[in-house]
């Protein structure tokens, strides 16, 4: 087997390991109703899709000589999905309260805003999203729209420390709030070495 496709393996299982500790978490926690099933799965698979996919725009080129291949490919897969996983978050939890209100931001207050903040979150990652489409088009400011993805996620890690059900113990919050202490790092790690490059 070659080097490319023994990496190709291991991601394939690392993913496998993640879906069943998904699965596992959201099973074990309060609920049994398949449609909160839906909303939490789905929310905790696309935030771990979205995570990996900013990690690992830090290190293209490392995974470029691990895997043979460019890994663009497996960026926009990861990207994808978490933006359908993320927009069937709250799919699920309007089928669940019998309103649409669940898609409108609130700006009644700050406390208020931060906990429903991943209402917000899933309209940045969208026009983030576009952003990277339309990227031939606006050649100079589409990275600055796909930005949109890092404050997209540190609004989702708010909205998960505050009112995630499965985040309901104290050590859990801890895990989302050091992927957001990476994602911050990552987003520092990218624009210092884009500096560095100019100078």
């Amino acid at each position: 087997m070659s080097k490319s496709a023994k990496a190709i393996w291991i991601m394939v299982a690392l993913g496998a390991v993640a879906l069943l500790l998904v699965a596992v978490t959201v099973a074990l926690g309060p609920g049994r109703d398949p449609v909160v099933w839906l909303v939490r799965g789905a929310a905790l698979l696309g935030y771990l899709s979205l995570f990996i996919a900013i990690l690992a725009s830090a290190y293209m080129r490392e995974l470029y000589r691990i895997l043979g291949r460019p890994f663009l490919w497996a960026h926009h897969v990861l990207s994808v999905s978490g933006l359908i996983l993320l927009f069937l978050h709250p799919v699920g939890a309007a089928i669940d309260a019998a309103s649409v209100a669940v898609f409108v931001p609130r700006f009644d207050s700050w406390r208020l805003f931060f906990t429903l903040g991943g209402r917000l979150a899933v309209y940045l990652i969208w026009i983030a999203s576009a952003g990277a489409l339309l990227r031939r088009t606006w050649r100079k400011s589409w990275r600055i729209i796909h930005m949109l993805n890092y404050i997209a996620f540190l609004l989702g890690t708010v909205h998960a420390t505050l009112i995630g059900t499965d985040l309901s113990r104290p050590f859990l919050r801890l895990i989302p709030i050091a992927m957001a202490l990476v994602v911050i790092w990552v987003f520092v790690r990218k624009r210092m070495g884009k500096r560095r490059v100019k100078a």
